[in-house]
């Protein structure tokens, strides 16, 4: 199991009450952030390695990859000569996003789930912040 899992495991894990419940909670907002920060960093890394891209987290398989602008172009040509317009349409959103991102300030972190595929761009650095922005956008 990988450690991201297992981390995620125990954020779901409650069966407190008053006090010892508020303590749990602020133990999981913290393993939360140590997750936020895991995921800057790897995208961080995965810019200084091959440039701008997005760290692509694939929740239907379980998979996490860095995609750079030049994997995606590929990626574009392959779906486009599958005629998988649904791919196309997906990467082609992705790789404007890389392209509009301010790279000073932040990383771009994609989620794929079965309701859909939502791009965040996380400020490297600032996970406390970031993550209240996530929390944010999956409680509106």
């Amino acid at each position: 199991m990988s450690r991201r899992t297992d981390l995620l495991q125990q954020l779901i894990q409650s069966d407190k009450f008053g006090d010892e419940k508020e303590q749990e909670q602020k133990f999981l907002a913290a393993t939360a952030e140590l997750i936020l920060t895991d995921l800057i960093n790897i995208a961080s890394n995965g810019v200084l390695a091959e440039g701008a891209g997005s760290l692509v987290i694939n929740l239907c398989n379980d998979s996490t990859t860095f995609m750079s602008g030049t994997s995606l172009e590929s990626d574009i040509n392959t779906a486009e000569a599958n005629e998988d317009s649904d791919v196309v349409e997906f990467l082609r959103k992705l790789l404007e996003e890389i392209d509009e991102n301010d790279w000073s300030k932040n990383v771009l972190i994609t989620l794929i789930s079965n309701a859909g595929t939502r791009t965040f761009a996380v400020e490297a650095g600032g996970s406390q912040e970031s993550f209240r922005a996530l929390a944010a956008e999956f409680t509106s």
